[in-house]
């Protein structure tokens, strides 16, 4: 099994692939907040980031201040979230519960996919 192209440090071990890194935005126990496809490329390419917050809009602040990149990829000049964009909290959609007043608890799974539309 391939290592993603790290090899051994010192013995400190393979590396897993940037993509599969955790970060951990802050020590305390919160939320995991998801991160999908190009959205990535503004978090460093983590596609999870840890993060202590009760509700969506306290999250989002939260990225506004040490992940800006990303904020301004979800959320548009105003603070609301793109249009394109829908965030879940588990498995109900924000827009179906409070929006970003949506209350968060420890253990809680944010995602944010883009909207998927046809005709």
């Amino acid at each position: 099994m391939g290592n993603g192209g790290c090899g051994r440090m010192s013995g400190l071990g393979p590396r897993p692939p940037l993509s599969r890194v955790k970060l951990d935005v802050m020590a305390a126990p919160g939320v995991t907040f998801h991160v999908f496809g190009v959205l990535r490329d503004y978090c460093g390419g983590a596609s999870e980031l840890s993060i202590a917050a009760p509700t969506v809009r306290a999250a989002l602040k939260h990225l506004e201040r040490h992940q800006p990149a990303l904020y301004r990829n979800i959320c548009d000049e105003t603070g609301a979230l793109r249009r394109h964009l829908n965030v879940f909290v588990n498995d109900g959609n924000v827009r179906f519960l409070k929006g970003i007043d949506t209350p968060l608890a420890p253990g809680d799974l944010v995602t944010v996919l883009p909207a998927v539309s046809g005709g």
